[in-house]
């Protein structure tokens, strides 16, 4: 189910998505502040992420996510939030809607990679791949 930028406002809710290149660390359950530095360090810290997802056909997406830096898988796949912008509504990467609306089967779409708009400080650029099951 779409989360609506209309309905975000009309009843209130307590939701709310990076704006491009921001990032959040966490710092409680509930709570997190800017990052200020260049790079997202490998700090074993939990990150809120702006970025672009890239579909295996090549399309680029802009998108909100979740990273944790304790392991090298990075990317938290559940939290893959993609914004539609004639919908204006963010839509989780698993919904069937999404596809639809992209015009594109599961097929031509995953695996994807995924790249956050601050750097990662990791000896590797981006985009990283995401982890696949077959991995």
């Amino acid at each position: 189910m779409p989360i609506r930028l209309e309905d975000i406002k009309r009843y209130d809710l307590r939701i709310s998505f990076q704006e491009k290149g921001h990032v959040t660390v966490r710092t409680g359950p509930c709570s997190g502040s800017a990052l200020e530095s260049r790079e997202i360090p490998l700090d074993g810290r939990h990150y809120i992420c702006a970025g672009t997802i890239i579909l295996k056909n090549g399309m680029k997406l802009q998108a909100n996510f979740e990273i944790n830096t304790h392991t090298f898988d990075f990317l938290e796949r559940d939290s893959v939030k993609i914004y539609i912008d004639q919908e204006r509504a963010w839509y989780y990467m698993h919904e069937p809607e999404l596809f639809r609306l992209l015009n594109v089967t599961e097929e031509e779409a995953l695996p994807y990679t995924w790249l956050p708009d601050k750097e990662l400080d990791y000896h590797e650029k981006g985009p990283y791949p995401m982890k696949w099951p077959e991995d």
